[in-house]
């Protein structure tokens, strides 16, 4: 009897781990983000046709099709995409970055290259490429960035100037859209392709935030564009904002808009 009950327990745990084994998901090669550069593309050229483009590292696509107006991976406020504070991972080192049209039909060829630059990153750090202006005139401004949580009740801010035709830029926010009396400069005089130092805001209060030329009366003649969203406003968010577009234009793909993207 002592020997069968030994046998049934090996036998039992045999089925066990048999079935164990059964149960196991293979997901494939895993690997784990260590030190690994962190890397997100703010795409901000502003084409009269809105066209579709895709963007690709040391050759390899990394973005699905994206318009002028859209951080990636993840969106924000006043873009297009949704609002996650998502990035890409990349290797240490030179990083090829390639603006490229896809095919009509895409077939995950490039069918016209646009824009080609090479930029630096090292390992550990996070880098948001801020992609400018058309054709020629194209640019990239790389900007490194901090992950650190402001205090609870706060929300953290940089502000960067990629509008190609405006020289530099305040930033204010305010009670309204209409009401100037109380609008409050808190990024001034930020010269094209150039980003502010960070600010800090306290999130429970509504505000329109407006953009105007540097030194430009507060009056609403002189704003560039504008926006409201209680979501530019909530806790301990880190948020990049950024003026693009070109001042004088009205169509929707070209004219001028300040947005917002998570950091963290």
């Amino acid at each position: 009897m002592k020997i069968y009950n030994s046998l049934l327990v090996v036998l039992c745990i045999g089925l066990f781990f048999a079935s164990c084994g059964k149960n196991t998901i293979d997901y494939g090669d895993i690997e784990k983000i260590t030190d690994q550069p962190l890397l997100k593309i703010n795409y901000a050229s502003a084409y009269a046709d809105d066209r579709f483009v895709v963007i690709s590292f040391n050759g390899k696509r990394v973005t699905t099709r994206i318009q002028c107006r859209t951080p990636f991976p993840g969106g924000g406020y006043n873009t297009r995409g949704d609002v996650r504070a998502d990035y890409l991972t990349a290797t240490p080192g030179p990083v090829e970055i390639k603006v490229a049209l896809p095919y009509k039909v895409d077939i995950g060829l490039d069918s016209l290259e646009l824009y080609k630059t090479t930029i630096n990153i090292e390992k550990g750090k996070r880098y948001v490429a801020h992609i400018t202006d058309t054709a020629a005139f194209t640019k990239t401004i790389v900007t490194e960035e901090n992950f650190l949580m402001p205090d609870s009740g706060y929300a953290v801010y940089r502000f960067i100037n990629l509008m190609p035709n405006v020289p530099a830029i305040d930033l204010y926010y305010g009670t309204s859209a209409t009401d100037h009396t109380a609008d409050r400069l808190v990024a001034g005089n930020i010269q094209y392709q150039k980003i502010s130092d960070y600010f800090r805001l306290n999130r429970y209060s509504a505000r329109t935030w407006k953009i105007r030329p540097a030194g430009a009366a507060l009056t609403t003649a002189t704003i560039l564009a504008s926006y409201t969203s209680a979501n530019t406003l909530q806790n301990q968010r880190t948020y990049m904002i950024y003026a693009l577009g070109y001042s004088g234009i009205t169509t929707a793909a070209r004219k001028p808009y300040v947005s917002f993207f998570n950091i963290r």
